[in-house]
């Protein structure tokens, strides 16, 4: 027979009536005893929840009243086991409380100090999350042959397909545009390219967890000197600093600020008088609220006339064109082409009347300021406008093509600059020719424009102001931009006549019809005017080329048509150059460039 005493721990047994010396303190014994209580508890509320699962309709709380269930107070044992136990109950519910996430809950391909922000990745092609997504910015080159990546922050957000999301632990699946983003109830896009043609190494760092930014900070190793240097630290740099170190960021200098200080009141005192007699003019000229917004000094007046004697030739409405002059004499000359005109003293007086010399010159940043004082007026008024530099033809009515609903409907429009230098990124928008719809996203965008005059000033283009203000806005209050790819050939320019001679080619052999050519990427008017008669663009008659309007009608009393007088009705060709575009041979001229082939 069982003596009473066996059933006690052998710390508290007698032997003969004698205690023997415990083995583990009473104290000791107790806690293990606990220990061994809780976790027998805790067993059997694992094994519930596998024998008999909770559905969603029978527990709608189950996960906070199992959690708060393993609260076991604030002793480090308690804590201790209120964590693992607090873990594996949430385990459990996520898979029998949802089981869709549960069952996407398969993502180990990063490890648990990013989960917070990295749980799949995913591959779409280029081109097709372009054409699924209009981002705006021009497209790569080469998109039909890349890919996309997209990263995944969440287990909800991963693709729905259970055998897609599996893949996510291995190989990066490719997805169409669709299934890859089907559960993104957001998506910000990055667009990333490494600007250097001698490949820096580029790094991108992504820090999950931090307040949310929508803006790229650019670090660089640099010397004192300001020139790349792999052996000193990276430091932070403006998004305009090249790779060679240049930083094409031209601060104000004190000249130019109190130009554009005074410039900016006299356009404010006068604000409430300029923009009531100017709302006259545009009441009556504009259709379907919309005008053609030019502007021009006594130095580009040629051109001026060209835009409209090539328009005219081919039959085009200018009736909704409005010029805004910078001096008196272009004022007389466009009234003599039938122009509708709007010109202010008091703004126009800070513009030179000369042609620049050359691109990016002073008169010329002058002259860029002339084209935002225009355009903001225009658009404040709420007008939707096409601006359009005067060494631009129209083949086409092109306001047809902005009201085309097939489009999309954009807040603005850019003609493709062609060039991809970090100072136009990621735009590359031709600050030459533009459509606006008025909005209250559009006149933010041309008011700001009106209040960085200083730097347009510094910088001598307003080109690389307005792209970084169109990146701002387009982030910040989501103005919609859209640049018309370089690579289509509705509105081809300078780029395409240096660079894609292809296309040239088959603008001269009639294959396609452009809405507009825009003889940009010239560095004066001499070689834009060169290669417009060349290219068989040109339509001023040489009596008329340079002339003030009582030049033009010498003793003549009538001055009110000089289109008669100036404009031919076919274009007037002349060869400059063979080994630029040119509407017919012109192999027995000089080259342009060194070692430049005839373009026949």
């Amino acid at each position: 027979m069982r003596r009473g005493n066996q059933i006690l721990p052998s710390s508290l047994r007698t032997v003969g009536g004698a205690s023997q010396k415990p083995f583990i303190g009473t104290a000791t014994w107790t806690i293990l005893l606990v220990f061994s209580s809780l976790i027998s508890f805790y067993a059997g509320v694992w094994t519930a929840f596998a024998v008999v699962p909770l559905s969603r309709n029978e527990c709608p709380d189950c996960q906070k009243s199992c959690l708060d269930a393993a609260e076991l107070g604030d002793g480090e044992l308690g804590h201790s086991l209120e964590i693992i136990t607090s873990r594996k109950i949430q385990k459990a519910l996520e898979t029998q409380c949802n089981p869709d996430k549960g069952e996407k809950d398969v993502s180990h391909r990063f490890p648990d100090s990013v989960s917070h922000f990295a749980k799949g990745l995913a591959r779409v092609g280029h081109k097709e999350l372009f054409d699924r997504y209009d981002f705006g910015v021009p497209m790569s080159d080469r998109a039909d042959k890349q890919d996309a990546l997209i990263l995944y922050d969440s287990q909800s957000s991963l693709p729905s397909d259970k055998n897609v999301a599996a893949q996510l632990n291995g190989e990066i699946p490719r997805l169409s545009a669709n299934d890859a983003t089907e559960n993104c109830d957001v998506m910000n896009a990055m667009f990333i390219e490494n600007p250097s043609r001698a490949r820096s190494r580029q790094c991108l760092a992504i820090l999950g967890g931090q307040y949310q930014s929508y803006h790229i900070q650019r670090w660089m190793r640099l010397n004192s000197e300001e020139k790349p240097d792999s052996n000193e630290p990276l430091q932070l740099v403006g998004r305009w600093r090249r790779n060679d170190g240049n930083d094409e960021f031209l601060y104000p200098k004190q000249r130019a600020i109190d130009m554009h200080q005074e410039l900016l009141l006299t356009y404010l005192n006068n604000l409430k008088s300029t923009k009531q007699h100017l709302s006259e003019i545009l009441k009556k000229i504009a259709i379907n609220n919309t005008v053609i917004v030019v502007t021009a000094n006594m130095g580009q007046s040629e051109l001026l006339m060209n835009l409209i004697c090539s328009s005219k030739g081919r039959g085009l409405n200018t009736n909704n064109l409005l010029v805004f002059p910078t001096d008196v004499q272009t004022k007389a000359l466009a009234e003599s082409l039938g122009l509708t005109t709007f010109y202010d003293d008091h703004l126009m007086r800070f513009i030179p009347k000369e042609e620049s010399a050359r691109y990016g010159d002073k008169t010329f940043a002058l002259i860029m300021i002339a084209k935002v004082v225009c355009v903001q007026l225009v658009n404040e008024l709420g007008y939707d406008l096409l601006f359009t530099d005067i060494d631009v033809v129209f083949y086409r009515d092109p306001i047809e093509y902005f009201r085309n609903s097939s489009i999309g409907n954009f807040d603005v429009y850019f003609q493709d600059d062609g060039s991809r230098q970090e100072r136009y990124a990621p735009y590359s928008a031709n600050s030459g020719f533009y459509f606006i719809r008025s909005n209250e996203r559009s006149k933010i965008l041309f008011r700001s424009m009106m209040y960085s005059g200083d730097i347009i000033i510094a910088c001598r283009s307003h080109q690389q102001v307005l792209i970084a203000l169109l990146e701002e806005y387009n982030s910040l209050i989501g103005l919609t931009v859209k640049v018309l790819s370089r690579e289509e050939d509705d509105f081809p320019g300078g780029y395409h006549y240096h660079m894609r001679k292809d296309i040239v080619k088959k603008m001269v052999n009639g294959e396609i019809k452009p809405y507009i050519f825009h003889m940009s990427w010239t560095l004066n008017k001499v070689n834009k005017l060169e290669y417009m008669k060349q290219m068989g663009m040109w339509y001023v008659k040489e009596q008329c080329v340079g002339k003030k309007v009582e030049e033009i009608f010498a003793g003549e009393n009538d001055m009110t048509d000089a289109t008669e007088t100036c404009c031919s009705a076919q274009p007037i060709i002349e060869c400059f150059y063979r080994d630029k575009p040119s509407i017919v041979p012109c192999k027995d001229a000089p080259s342009k460039d060194s070692y430049g082939r005839s373009f026949w």
